[in-house]
């Protein structure tokens, strides 16, 4: 079950908290209202989020190399100047997704449903047809 949204909500008695040069190594929070909360130069290395909601979140300048998504939702995130090398995802839905100026040198797509898949405006299925008719 995912975390409710509890944006702009203020429990009574609730102190806004700001903390500068702090080590929180190994601290565990559970069922803390983070929403407005802003990390600037921070380090999350190692860091573990199950069960967030994390819906209008934005990332700038975030180094996510050797990270692991599982079960996320993804729906409607936009995504630019990104370095993906590597990237593997494995039983995900990307209908609708949409991919331009993107260098997709290596890629490789296996046991996928392409149906409906454009490339450059032309159907893959069409593409595909006319290599192996040669």
């Amino acid at each position: 079950m995912m975390a409710d949204d509890n944006a702009g909500e203020e429990e009574a008695g609730s102190d806004k908290l700001d903390i500068d040069n702090m080590f929180l190594c190994g601290s565990s929070f559970s069922r803390v209202n983070l929403s407005g909360t802003r990390f600037t130069d921070t380090v999350i290395s190692g860091a573990t989020f199950n069960d967030v909601n994390a819906a209008g979140f934005t990332f700038e300048n975030v180094n996510f190399s050797d990270s692991k998504l599982n079960n996320v939702n993804l729906s409607n995130v936009a995504v630019s100047h990104v370095t993906m090398n590597g990237f593997s995802v494995t039983g995900g839905q990307m209908v609708d997704a949409r991919f331009d100026d993107v260098n997709l040198t290596g890629a490789s797509i296996t046991n996928s449903n392409l149906s409906g898949m454009t490339i450059n405006g032309i159907l893959v299925s069409d593409l595909l047809k006319k290599w192996n008719d040669g």
